[in-house]
């Protein structure tokens, strides 16, 4: 196949990928609705999983996959990485956390090379955090 055509939409994604857009859309509005502000929602949902992706992905995990021989070590060094950014950024050792979803996340990038499954992916489960942090009994979460 050649470049061109391997670069073309694929079609037969694009109902999942309109169900995924539809569901963070619901989110994000019914986050809204629950107080959340709506620059804080657009970040979760949109902008953080677009710029995270392209510094952690594009950036630090490809240039380890290029330089390193073991495609695990590059996902555990990245996913370790965006672990100690998020902590440092909030403030709150728990945050270190994050190294399992980025795991995952590193795994799709390892195997697909592509970012728009992580970007997807990553907005999903910021979604998935959204939604457990309006939902706690406790109230709610720092968003």
């Amino acid at each position: 196949m050649s470049r061109a055509a391997s670069a073309a939409v694929d079609f037969g994604a694009l109902p999942w990928q309109l169900g995924v857009a539809a569901a963070l859309m619901l989110i994000g509005l019914a986050a809204m609705s629950a107080g959340v502000a709506t620059p804080r929602v657009v970040v979760l949902l949109a902008l953080a999983p677009l710029a995270e992706e392209v510094v952690f992905r594009a950036g630090l995990h490809e240039t380890l996959l290029r330089r390193l021989q073991s495609p695990w070590t590059a996902n555990a060094v990245t996913a370790l990485t965006f672990a100690l950014a998020h902590a440092l950024l909030r403030g709150d050792p728990a945050a270190l956390g994050i190294v399992l979803p980025a795991l995952l996340i590193g795994a799709v990038y390892t195997r697909t090379r592509r970012l728009g499954p992580c970007v997807g992916l990553h907005a999903v489960m910021n979604a998935a955090w959204l939604v457990w942090g309006l939902a706690a009994p406790w109230g709610s979460v720092v968003l």
